[in-house]
This record gives C-alpha cells, structure tokens and sequence, in this order.
C-alpha cells in the first residue's frame, strides 16, 4: 500500500495519465462526485488532488462545467536563445535553417551526462545551419532518443525552433531549461560551415529543456557567429 496521503495517490495517477497522453489536452477530467466514488473518499481530497494539478499547469477549472486538462501554451515565450526563428521572424527577418544530415551515434560523455542517460548511449544527432536574411548565423546539432528526434522530424526542424516543437506540437509540458554559454575560436568544421576564418571568435550555447517531471529532453548545441548575433536581457530582482 502506498505511504502517500491518498491526495497524492489520486494526483500522481491523473498526472501520469495526463502526461502519457491519455487524458489529451481539452479532455474533461471525471467530475468530482465520480471520483469521490471512485476512490472512495471524500470531497476535500478530490479537491485537495485537483488543486495540485491545477497548480502545475495541467488542468484548469472551468465554472459550472468541470476540470479540464490544459492545452502547452500555444506560444511560450522561450526567449531569443531557445526562440530563435520565431524571434527572427517576429523582427522583420527571413529566418530558416538547413538540415545537413540525421544519424545516429554513440552520445559524447557530455550528453549523456546532460541527459542522465547510461554511459555509450546511442542517440540521434541532427546537425543544422541556421541562417537569417540568407546569412549563415550558427551552426550546431540537436541530440535526442530515436523516438523524440523522429517526432521532431515530422515538423521540420529547418523552418521550426526543436524546443517550441516540444511543446506546442509534441504536447511535452516544459519546466525549465538550463543553458549556458561559453566563447571559442571557430575549429575548422565551424568555420567552413559558417563561412569564416579559423579561429574567429563564436559564441557557444547549450540548451537543455526539462518537463514538468525533470527529466532532460533533448541536448542541443549551438556557435554562433559573433559579427552576425549578439544576446540581450533584461534582468529583475
């Protein structure tokens, strides 16, 4: 038997079951009085588990009519970073990217630690020029379970940012996203890629989204040109 208040015994089941699809978003969830007698127990604990998933962004309330799992926001604000066509694109400019190759490999150290995955996991590396206006901005690679890169696929990483695709299309609930950036001269592949000199100075960054249960989705891996791109934010306390 399990040692959770029975609160979050009936919270964990309808979160999994939301989370795996089952319950689609817009679906209604069973009304108060079924689950109370589904159950067996009573109003305030009904209330008290819809009350966390309401909290969590995965149902809402709606008067006079019931419970309902949310939809992923339609239009996440990811930020410049993690947006990045979508930001191009709201600013006026012709922004798309290029799909070099898709193939699987064994997942540098890295990733698989990024990803919490075991050591020599294989995953799917797709490898892409993003440009802008037709210039060449950056040039990296998105690492991913074979189901997920798949899935991805099917909306067309060359004209879609991966991660908004999480969401809106893929129906993952993102929490968070760690990146982190760091400078380097560009190695000889980045640099015929983006048409420079070796050792011209790139910016480098990292992103990696998490759902809603914490767990790390995808790795994905960006330079970028710094005569062509620079990064602004605005910070509150």
């Amino acid at each position: 038997m399990s040692e959770l208040p029975l609160f979050k015994q009936i919270e964990s089941e309808l979160r999994q079951r939301i989370l795996s699809n089952e319950l689609r978003p817009g679906d209604k969830l069973p009304s108060e009085a079924e689950m109370i007698e589904t159950y067996g127990v009573s109003r305030i604990t009904v209330r008290q588990a819809l009350a966390e998933l309401n909290a969590a962004g995965l149902i809402q309330k709606v008067n006079g009519k019931g419970s309902f799992v949310a939809h992923p926001r339609d239009n996440p604000d990811l930020g410049l970073l993690t947006g990045f066509y979508e930001y191009m694109r709201a600013r006026g400019h012709v922004a798309r990217g290029k799909l070099l190759s898709v193939r699987e490999v064994q997942a540098p150290a890295r990733v698989v630690r990024a990803l919490g995955l075991p050591p020599e996991t294989e995953l799917v590396r797709a490898n892409i020029i993003k440009t802008v206006d037709g210039v060449k901005v950056a040039y990296g690679f998105l690492m991913a379970p074979r189901v997920t890169m798949d899935r991805l696929l099917e909306h067309d990483l060359e004209y879609n940012d991966a991660l908004l695709l999480l969401e809106t299309r893929l129906g993952y609930r993102l929490h968070f996203h760690d990146i982190e950036t760091s400078a380097l001269g560009a190695n000889a592949e980045q640099a015929s890629r983006l048409d420079l000199v070796p050792g011209t100075p790139l910016l480098r960054v990292t992103f990696i989204p998490y759902d809603i249960e914490a767990r790390a989705l995808a790795y994905s891996e960006y330079v970028f040109r710094g005569d062509r791109f620079s990064y602004k934010a605005r910070v509150h306390r």
